[in-house]
């Protein structure tokens, strides 16, 4: 008998939804617009030829193509490649993969119900039935009891609106069910961490404790209720409604509640409640003196699928305009005006982006804190106020704050917006920080009198968007080109200038800076610590007049200095810094790397100075 494997393959919207069998052996190519293979057409995070799906009947490895701009988000973690066994999930985009092992089954082998369900027969144990529904097999069927229930879909979203917890919801839907649904002896409105589920439905020994758990039961209902872990897994993981119903005797021996024979779970769908379900249960069997049958509760199941398609849709507008608040000290309006549109869900998904990354670090916080060590209010108000200035440099100029460490604030632009100027609005954010820090030297009364600014830029390609689990997540950047920004923010302190930036940096700043906004100083070319390769730092100075140390005669006759420092004639190199002030940072910085070798290029000198610290 040849184990096949059976994936699910849900979207956001209940509608988008397919299931498919892929054989021992296979391999067939997924995609919005494969040319062999399956479509997913509703997913503009899926690329057109996307990723290939393996299954050899033990593992089924998943392989993101070299075009396909998005990864795998597997167990938590971007990845390019994952190798998922039966019963795991995977996600691309916004599309979750579920993988259940199968095998054959007799081909004669009909679904119980001719609509609305079918019939997982892989799944079917001798002690009860298993039917999954989606939404779009759910609006086929009649609901029951309409005039209460509709009734009470009225009193939905003012209680929801009053509900001040996680738990004074559930308590809230728990009581509503049981009043809507006749049939119904037992209720749970349950939430759990997604990351946290186990592997496979074999592995239900693991099945981890709820977030929040809000029971309820009847008066009359005196046995012990807990609701099936089985079913919960299924409905968690499928993103599907699932019933299971007790072929034989009346007690429920599916799950541990007693004198319970049947139940069904579905979840509430959508960004704001991943990880929530509903779950109904009662009295009955297919079988015995109170007979039930699928049919009799698909109606009961598409109320409760009702509710939860309610519940989602006012709980995701509640949290955008939470979210639009909170991100407001984040991001620009123009920012937050394309992720809180009708495609949010989307941008803020983990991608790989051209970005660009400004590290800003406040310099003299430990004299200030000695200064100010009886005055411990007015050093945390210093802090705030330089950390404030940072943040707006940033947000003003359309980027977006991924941490703050410290006196220390990290912003990046080319996510979720692109910048068609690459790196040019972190530089003018970087001279906007660095004008309002200097113009407080001399203002005794300032709040960052005292404090100096460290800025390093540079611009490359990394992983950016929302991190994190259902309860706790962060906006964050991912990428070589995050080291190299915090390493070019450290160099200001050896070059004594204010900013620092990389080579592709200023080859935009020469293509799209004017003049007046700010200037190009080339440093040196180095290899920093721990680094093989050699990279060429540029300084990004204030124009002449807000910058006057540093003449534009002082840059050319440096500039020249260095072409002479990179073809190893550093006797012309000596001659020429001799024209610069010898207060000048780089001119130092030259000539004390320089005098190290006793102002002869070592023998395998290739233009770059080796930095012994970071």
């Amino acid at each position: 008998m040849t184990t096949n494997l059976h994936l699910t393959i849900t979207g956001q919207e209940g509608s988008q939804r397919l299931q498919n069998v892929l054989k021992e052996g296979e391999t067939v190519r997924v995609g919005r617009s494969p040319q062999e293979g399956w479509m997913i057409p509703w997913d503009q995070m899926i690329s057109r030829e996307h990723a290939d799906l393996t299954w050899d009947g033990q593992q089924l490895r998943v392989a993101c193509l070299k075009t396909a701009q998005n990864p795998i988000l597997y167990r938590g973690r971007p990845v390019r490649e994952a190798d998922v066994v039966s019963d795991e999930w995977f996600q691309i985009g916004q599309t979750t993969f579920h993988a259940s092992s199968i095998v054959k089954v007799n081909a004669s082998a009909k679904p119980p119900h001719d609509t609305a369900e079918f019939r997982l027969d892989a799944l079917v144990e001798e002690r009860f039935e298993e039917f999954a529904y989606s939404s779009e097999q759910l609006r086929q069927v009649a609901f029951r009891n309409t005039d209460r229930q509709m009734e009470i879909l009225s009193r939905l979203p003012e209680a929801i609106s009053t509900s001040h917890s996680d738990e004074d919801l559930g308590a809230m839907l728990s009581g509503m069910l049981l009043e809507a649904i006749p049939k119904a002896l037992a209720v749970a409105v349950a939430h759990y961490d997604l990351t946290d589920l186990p592997p496979s439905v074999e592995k239900l020994d693991a099945f981890p404790k709820p977030l929040s758990m809000r029971v309820q039961t009847r008066e009359s209902y005196t046995g012990r209720f807990s609701p099936s872990r089985r079913m919960l897994f299924k409905c968690l993981t499928t993103q599907a409604s699932v019933m299971h119903i007790q072929e034989g005797s009346e007690g429920g021996s599916f799950t541990i509640s007693e004198g319970l024979g049947w139940a069904f779970c579905t979840p509430i769908l959508g960004e704001s409640s991943q990880g929530w379900c509903l779950y109904v249960s009662g009295k009955g069997s297919l079988t015995g003196g109170l007979g039930v049958t699928a049919e009799d509760l698909a109606g009961e199941l598409r109320f409760t699928q009702l509710v939860a398609q309610f519940i989602g849709s006012i709980r995701q507008v509640r949290m955008l305009q939470e979210q639009k608040t909170q991100l407001s000290s984040f991001f620009s309006p123009k920012v937050i005006e394309g992720l809180t549109n009708r495609n949010a869900q989307t941008v803020l998904a983990p991608s790989e982006k051209d970005i660009s990354v400004l590290f800003c670090d406040v310099r003299g916080f430990s004299k200030k804190s000695e200064a100010l060590q009886g005055d411990l209010l007015t050093l945390l108000k210093s802090v705030s106020a330089a950390l404030g200035v940072m943040a707006s440099g940033i947000v003003e100029r359309d980027g977006a704050i991924a941490d703050f460490q410290g006196d220390a604030a990290l912003g990046f632009w080319g996510w979720p917006v692109e910048i068609p100027e690459g790196p040019v609005p972190a530089c003018r954010s970087a001279l906007a920080i660095y004008r309002t820090f200097r113009q407080s030297i001399s203002q005794t009364k300032s709040l960052l009198f005292g404090f100096s600014i460290g800025m390093g830029i540079a611009h490359g390609r990394a992983l950016a968007g929302q991190i994190g689990t259902n309860q706790q997540s962060k906006v964050g950047v991912f990428g070589p080109v995050v080291n190299q920004g915090s390493r070019l923010e450290g160099m200001t302190k050896q070059f004594g200038v204010p900013i620092c930036v990389d080579e592709t940096t200023a080859s935009y700043l020469q293509k799209h800076l004017r003049c007046d906004e700010g200037r190009l100083r080339r440093l040196a070319r180095v290899r920093p610590k721990g680094m093989d390769t050699s990279i060429t730092v540029w300084a990004l100075l204030p124009p002449t007049d807000e910058y006057p140390e540093t003449p534009d005669e002082v840059i050319d006759c440096h500039e020249t200095a260095m072409d002479s420092v990179l073809s190893g004639d550093w006797n012309n190199a000596r001659t020429l810094l001799k024209r610069i002030p010898d207060n000048d940072g780089p001119k130092q910085f030259l000539l004390g790397h320089m005098a190290a070798t006793n102002f002869q290029p070592p023998a395998d000198w290739d233009g770059a100075f080796s930095l012994a610290s970071k």
